[in-house]
């Protein structure tokens, strides 16, 4: 067996949803050209990736249907069902992640933990192992301020379940500084484990790696000619973005247009239209609705003059879309969670909205579209120094340590 072989477990790695495939593909090419040899282990889906990245896929691709699927159906009764299939399908998963794992040696294991009582079930079973076993908490809600009420329900029931990956694992890695505190203080209060969880950076790929296209050239490839600003909302559609601010903001700022790309989360393309509908704004709002691939990234990025991350205050987790922006030098204009702002205060890297409301974002969009020349350099600077500090291969460094140890 290689001795720098790492399994990567994550359930919804190969499921077209989320920012899994852009996280682990750009994590996991990092950690091949350390000479790491990755192996990712999840549920059988549709999603690929590069070939330094070897793929274990476990039972049938089922086709689960979206969240907001489930939800048209059903009613409220949708979120039920859509969560116990997603978690059923889960616990099926132990005995294969024994295999897997066994059938490799019995290396280092890296977690991606969204689905805790697999992976609580897995640590109970091993309770010692001479390998080393790492996680990712991309999420740190684990209480009801912090979610909606089914989420935040299912979340205080994973409480003791977490505690038990935190107590397990030897290095716990979350996003930022308040996603730290959040977590502990949700649980771990007496601080227990707290020398075990580390801040690891969100990473993006180094911007000088990629081919850099003219933002008209990317707007003709999407069918978008317009003159004017064009901004960008990316990723699933989510009941915590601020959509409604969003688009009165945009009915009050005529020189910009709006591109949403994504797939439905716990809001649906059809709510979207209605508060489209509303604003009276869907002359200057662009939907590519779906799941986009990494290789479909640059366009939407290279078209866009910002990006938006806007979302409720309460949130406390990262938002991979802010982190990918820096890869194509475009700033953001961030909402509502403490550490977006913190984010933009330490880097420069774009705007902060606060207060978070539809006057405000109108102004900073003002802000943006008169930026000059000097300036607009001198952000795209800015930008770049954050992205390259924040680099896959940065972060894949961090994790190579962490394995080592």
């Amino acid at each position: 067996m290689p001795s720098n072989r790492l399994l990567v477990f994550s359930p919804t790695a190969f499921h077209p949803a989320g920012h899994q495939q852009s996280y682990l593909t750009g994590l996991g090419e990092a950690l091949a050209r350390l000479d790491v040899e990755v192996h990712v282990h999840g549920l059988t889906g549709s999603v690929r990736y590069p070939p330094s990245i070897v793929p274990h896929l476990s039972g049938k691709d089922t086709g689960a249907g979206l969240r907001s699927e489930y939800r048209a159906r059903l009613g409220p009764l949708g979120d039920v069902v859509w969560g116990t299939s997603r978690l059923t399908r889960q616990l099926g998963l132990l005995n294969e992640l024994e295999r897997v794992h066994g059938s490799l040696g019995g290396p280092p294991l890296l977690f991606e933990t969204f689905e805790y009582l697999t992976l609580a079930a897995h640590l109970s079973r091993v309770p010692r192992a001479p390998h080393r076993r790492l996680c990712i908490f991309h999420d740190t809600h684990f209480n009801l301020t912090h979610a909606s009420l089914l989420a935040g329900a299912y979340k205080l029931l994973a409480r003791p379940f977490a505690r038990h990956i935190l107590r397990s694992v030897d290095t716990c890695f979350v996003h930022t500084s308040g996603m730290r505190e959040n977590l502990l203080e949700n649980i771990d209060p007496g601080q227990d484990f707290a020398n075990k969880v580390e801040v690891l950076p969100y990473g993006a790929p180094h911007p000088d790696t990629l081919i850099r296209v003219d933002s008209a050239t990317a707007r003709a490839e999407l069918g978008i000619p317009t003159r004017r600003k064009l901004a960008l909302a990316f990723g699933t559609l989510r009941a915590d973005k601020r959509f409604r601010v969003v688009f009165e903001a945009l009915a009050r700022s005529p020189g910009w247009e709006l591109i949403i790309a994504g797939p439905e989360g716990d809001v649906s393309y059809r709510e979207l239209q209605a508060l489209i509908e509303q604003a009276r704004v869907r002359e200057r709002v662009h939907l590519f609705p779906g799941f986009v691939r990494v290789e479909e990234h640059p366009r939407f990025f290279w078209a866009a003059d910002a990006v938006l991350n806007i979302y409720d205050a309460s949130i406390r987790h990262e938002s991979g879309t802010a982190q990918l922006a820096r890869a194509f030098l475009r700033p953001i204009i961030a909402g509502g969670p403490p550490d977006l702002h913190r984010y933009v205060q330490e880097t420069g890297a774009g705007w902060s909205v606060a207060p978070l409301t539809a006057e405000r974002l109108s102004e900073v969009l003002g802000q943006v579209a008169r930026l000059g020349e000097v300036a607009r350099r001198a952000l795209e600077q800015r930008i770049h120094a954050a992205a390259v500090e924040r680099s896959w291969d940065a972060v894949a460094s961090r994790v190579l340590t962490a394995l080592s140890a």
